[in-house]
C-alpha cells in the first residue's frame, strides 16, 4: 500500500520532475561522438520511406549500439546486428536508440515526430540508465512513466514492453547497482494498465556475487556482442508473448 501511494504521488508530480522536461541532447554533438539531430532526422527519414514498420525500439546507447535501421554511424557500429535482425527483423523495426539520451531527450524526440506517420504493433522502451547520477531514483521512475505516457498518446494501438534498467557499475560504483534495483522495483510495482508489460531482463549480467559480469559488459555499462546475445535471449520470450 505504501509503495502504491508513492508511485501515484510520483506520477502526479511529473510536471515538477526535471527528468520529464523535453530537451535536445547537445552532449554527443559537442563531444564529437555523433550528431544527435542528424540521427533524429535519420529516424524521420526511415519513417518517411514508405515501408510498413510495425515495431520500434526506443532507448539510449545500449539500444543504439545493437544494430538495425537507421544504421549506427561508423563510431557506433552495431555490436550484434545479426542477433538484432534475428529477434526483430520480421517486424521491420526502427532503432530509435540514441547514445547519451535521458528520458527528457526521448520526450523531445517523441514530441518532434519520431512516432508519427506509422502504426506500430509493438514498441520496446529501454531508458533511464543515463539519468542515474543526474536525477533521484524517484525522478528517473517518473521520467520513464512520462515516456510511456507519451508513447501511448502517439501510438494508442501499440503494445509497449518496458524493460528494466540493466545492471551497471560505472567506474566501479556499486551504488549504481542499488539505484538500478530501486528504480526497477518501482517499475515492477506499478500497475501499467492494458497493453503495457514490464520485464526485468538484467539478471544474466550479474555474477554469483551480484556484480556486473565484465565478460558481457567490459565497461560495466554497455553489452558486447555476447552481452547482446544474453539480453536478446532474455527479451525473446516476453516479446513473442507480447506480439502473439
Amino acid at each position: 500500500m505504501i509503495l502504491s501511494t508513492l508511485i501515484a504521488a510520483l506520477v502526479l508530480n511529473q510536471d515538477s520532475n526535471p527528468a520529464c522536461i523535453p530537451a535536445i541532447n547537445e552532449g554527443p554533438t559537442k563531444a564529437g561522438d555523433y550528431v544527435w539531430l542528424d540521427r533524429h532526422q535519420a529516424v524521420l527519414d526511415v519513417i518517411k520511406s514508405g515501408e510498413k514498420h510495425e515495431f520500434a525500439l526506443i532507448g539510449d546507447s545500449i539500444t543504439h549500439g545493437w544494430g538495425g535501421n537507421p544504421k549506427p554511424h561508423k563510431e557506433w557500429k552495431g555490436h550484434d546486428p545479426e542477433g538484432y535482425d534475428a529477434l526483430y527483423g520480421s517486424y521491420l523495426p526502427i532503432n530509435m536508440g540514441f547514445g547519451w539520451d535521458q528520458t527528457g531527450h526521448v520526450l523531445w524526440r517523441i514530441e518532434h515526430g519520431e512516432l508519427d506517420g506509422f502504426t506500430a504493433k509493438g514498441i520496446i522502451l529501454a531508458i533511464g540508465t543515463n539519468n542515474i547520477g543526474w536525477h533521484t531514483n524517484e525522478q528517473v521512475f517518473g521520467g520513464i512513466v512520462a515516456v510511456v505516457d507519451a508513447i501511448r498518446a502517439k501510438q494508442p494501438m501499440s503494445k509497449i514492453l518496458v524493460l528494466g534498467i540493466l545492471p551497471r557499475e560505472v567506474n566501479g560504483n556499486v551504488d549504481d547497482l542499488k539505484n538500478v534495483a530501486a528504480i526497477n522495483g518501482l517499475l515492477a510495482a506499478k500497475k501499467w494498465g492494458k497493453g503495457v508489460i514490464y520485464a526485468d531482463t538484467g539478471a544474466g549480467f550479474l555474477d554469483e556475487k551480484g556484480r556486473v559480469k565484465v565478460d558481457l559488459m567490459p565497461d560495466k555499462l554497455h553489452p558486447n556482442k555476447e552481452g547482446y546475445g544474453v539480453w536478446g535471449r532474455a527479451i525473446e520470450p516476453v516479446l513473442r508473448k507480447m506480439m502473439k
